[in-house]
């Protein structure tokens, strides 16, 4: 019933396509009527319709529809250019998604081994003081190995820094302000570190800075 519906609205796509479009939508009217809408206004004929709908079931959960039809557009509606387009920008999208996890993977396993070492050896003072210039060689060799931003992790690891009261000192290293270990607000930065999700940690670094403000 609802395929016949939409058939009349969309005289235009074949039968086929409009079931394909339901089961693509999740029987969502709204979002078949969408895709239909798509279908119409970028196909001229009954082969487009189905590459242009095989380039959507494809690529629909990794793209955006924007994205799909402008790359289809780019290349005169030819599907096996649009196809090997869109391949080659899924693979750049997932790169740079493993490229994201792993600046937050090396900022959020060097914070936790700062704190540690603090929290481990209260007592001793050269897990208070840390080189800056060391740290940055220790992190490019990281971010090599892994393609990850070092600039980025940098900018980072020196907010965290801050955020577990290191201070910045005239010879341009960090060192921590307080004669006395301030053991529950380090490890209560360490539990809640260690607990978050990979995805998380950025925005437990945001918060943690708020409170400072």
């Amino acid at each position: 019933m609802l395929a016949s519906q939409l058939q009349k609205i969309f005289p235009k796509i074949n039968e086929e396509i409009i079931s394909e479009a339901l089961k693509l939508s999740s029987q969502n009217v709204k979002k078949t009527k969408d895709l239909l809408t798509r279908l119409t206004e970028n196909t001229t004929n009954l082969r487009q319709q189905h590459h242009l709908m095989l380039l959507f079931k494809r690529f629909g959960n990794i793209l955006e529809k924007a994205t799909i039809l402008q790359t289809w557009k780019n290349h005169k509606q030819i599907f096996a250019d649009t196809e090997l387009k869109l391949i080659e920008a899924c693979a750049t999208s997932n790169l740079n998604e493993l490229k994201e996890e792993n600046e937050i993977k090396i900022s959020r396993k060097m914070c936790l081994h700062i704190l540690w070492n603090i929290l481990k050896y209260p007592k001793y003072i050269k897990y208070r003081q840390i080189n800056e210039q060391a740290l940055y060689n220790y992190l490019f060799q990281k971010c090599h190995t892994l393609s990850a931003n070092l600039e980025k992790i940098f900018v980072d690891i020196k907010i965290w820094l801050q955020v577990i009261e290191f201070k910045k000192g005239n010879d341009g290293n960090w060192y921590y302000q307080y004669n006395k270990i301030q053991l529950l607000h380090l490890w209560k930065c360490y539990q809640s570190a260690i607990n978050l999700q990979k995805m998380y940690f950025c925005v437990f670094t945001l918060l943690l800075i708020k409170q400072m403000i």
